[in-house]
């Protein structure tokens, strides 16, 4: 439920102009509220997808009353699992024309970051709706060969910026976060969208430096 309600506060902070991160910062100085969550590119795993409903398997199943219902949990599930839709609608938004014949590099296809696990990922929901528009799909992760899920070889190396229309961080590995942008960009002016407070400050100046577009679920201002 707390992820869902960020979710929500994402959308509203990215409408009105305010970066929300900041506005998380500052709530969390206050010690009771430093566990508040953060807006991000969607839910994955192989808990928070299904345990939010084991009150409602376990009234019908195991006590026989399907009149108990659980709203709340449900409707958390239903908004933290269509998450990863809001970054596909920005990366719509920053290409004229849509995603359809569009190259998209995702960075990242585990469910979080420092591991290799992809069950129930979020990146593996906005890799099949990508391709279902027409878009075509690479994809990188440090920790990751082989994305079984999608029957899918990861490569070890970053892929090249040519063909490449825009740039989905999805994972904050740590590895991202030591990237040399610049280098790598190699003069291509790309968008880049960060759906998962992955790039540094300094990143996203380099990269605006660049001549890309940068922009950021949760942050409603401009990169810069």
């Amino acid at each position: 439920v707390n992820i869902a309600f960020i979710e929500e506060w994402a959308r509203f902070a990215e409408g009105v102009g305010v970066d929300l991160f900041e506005v998380i910062d500052a709530i969390r100085v206050r010690p009771t509220h430093s566990n508040i969550r953060q807006p991000g590119f969607g839910v994955g795993g192989y808990c928070l997808t299904k345990d939010p409903l084991f009150a409602r398997f376990a009234a019908v199943e195991h006590f026989s009353r399907p009149d108990l219902d659980f709203p709340f949990s449900h409707l958390a599930v239903e908004v933290n699992s269509a998450m990863p839709l809001a970054s596909l609608d920005r990366a719509q938004s920053m290409l004229d024309g849509g995603l359809s014949g569009k190259g998209i590099l995702l960075l990242g296809v585990s469910y979080r970051p420092g591991i290799g696990d992809t069950r129930f990922s979020p990146s593996q929901f906005f890799l099949e709706r990508a391709r279902n528009l027409g878009a075509h799909v690479s994809v990188h992760d440090p920790l990751v060969r082989y994305w079984p899920e999608v029957d899918l070889e990861v490569p070890v190396d970053l892929p090249s910026p040519q063909g490449v229309d825009i740039v989905v961080f999805a994972v904050a590995h740590e590895a991202y976060r030591g990237l040399d942008l610049a280098t790598w960009l190699d003069g291509s002016k790309l968008a880049i969208l960060d759906a998962n407070n992955v790039l540094t400050a300094e990143q996203r100046h380099t990269l605006s430096e660049a001549g890309c577009r940068v922009e950021c679920i949760g942050r409603g201002e401009a990169a810069s």
